[in-house]
C-alpha cells in the first residue's frame, strides 16, 4: 500500500526522536479513505452488537412475560429472561465503552468483497430467518395436540420473536456498512 494513496492516512518517515521509520495508521486522519471507512463501519457494527445481543434474550423474555400474564399465569419466567438479557446488554455496553467513545482512527479493513456480499445477502437472511421461525411455530401450533394451550403459548411466542432481534441486528449492520463513507465522513467532521 503506497503512502500517497490515502494522503494523511499513513505516516511513513523517520521518527524525530530515534531515527526509526513509523508505519501504520495515523491517529490524525483527515480524509475519507475506503479502507478506513470500512474499518469504521466494522467498529460501529461491533460496538452495536456488544450491547444489542442481550436483546436477543430480553425481547423474547418480555414477550413471554406478556403472554404468560395474558393467559393468567405467573410472568416470572419471562421476566427472568428479560432481566438476563438486559444485564447482558449492560455488560456489553460497558465492555465496548472504549471503542464507543474513541477518537482514534479505525484500523483499515480490506474485506470489501465479503462486505458487499454481506450487504446483498443480509436482508434475505433476516427475512428468511423470521419467516422460517414463524412457519415452525405455526406448524407446532397446528400439529401438536396441545399447541394452543395456555402452557405452550408463552414458549411459542418467545420462539416466534427470538429471530427478530437477530434480524434487526443484521439489517442495522448492513445499513452501517452500506453507508460507511458518509458515516465515516461525519465522524471525521465531529472529531
Amino acid at each position: 500500500m503506497a503512502p500517497a494513496v490515502f494522503g494523511a492516512a499513513r505516516r511513513d518517515g523517520p521518527d524525530v526522536a530515534g531515527g526509526r521509520r513509523m508505519t501504520g495508521p495515523a491517529t490524525f486522519i483527515t480524509t475519507v479513505s475506503a479502507p478506513h471507512a470500512l474499518g469504521y463501519a466494522h467498529r460501529r457494527a461491533r460496538v452495536f452488537m456488544f450491547w444489542w445481543m442481550g436483546m436477543v434474550f430480553a425481547i423474547p423474555g418480555a414477550v413471554q412475560a406478556a403472554v404468560l400474564a395474558a393467559t393468567g399465569q405467573n410472568p416470572e419466567d419471562g421476566l427472568v429472561l428479560a432481566g438476563l438479557g438486559l444485564g447482558i446488554s449492560v455488560v456489553g455496553w460497558l465492555a465496548a465503552i472504549g471503542s464507543r467513545f474513541t477518537r482514534t482512527a479505525p484500523r483499515p479493513a480490506e474485506d470489501v468483497a465479503r462486505t458487499e456480499l454481506y450487504i446483498r445477502t443480509g436482508p434475505g437472511v433476516a427475512i428468511s430467518s423470521v419467516t422460517g421461525m414463524l412457519v415452525i411455530v405455526v406448524v407446532i401450533m397446528v400439529a401438536a395436540p396441545q399447541g394452543t394451550s395456555p402452557e405452550i403459548m408463552p414458549v411459542l411466542a418467545a420462539l416466534a420473536v427470538f429471530p427478530m432481534p437477530i434480524a434487526a441486528a443484521l439489517l442495522y449492520s448492513g445499513h452501517l456498512h452500506r453507508h460507511r463513507d458518509r458515516l465515516y465522513a461525519n465522524w471525521l467532521a465531529r472529531r
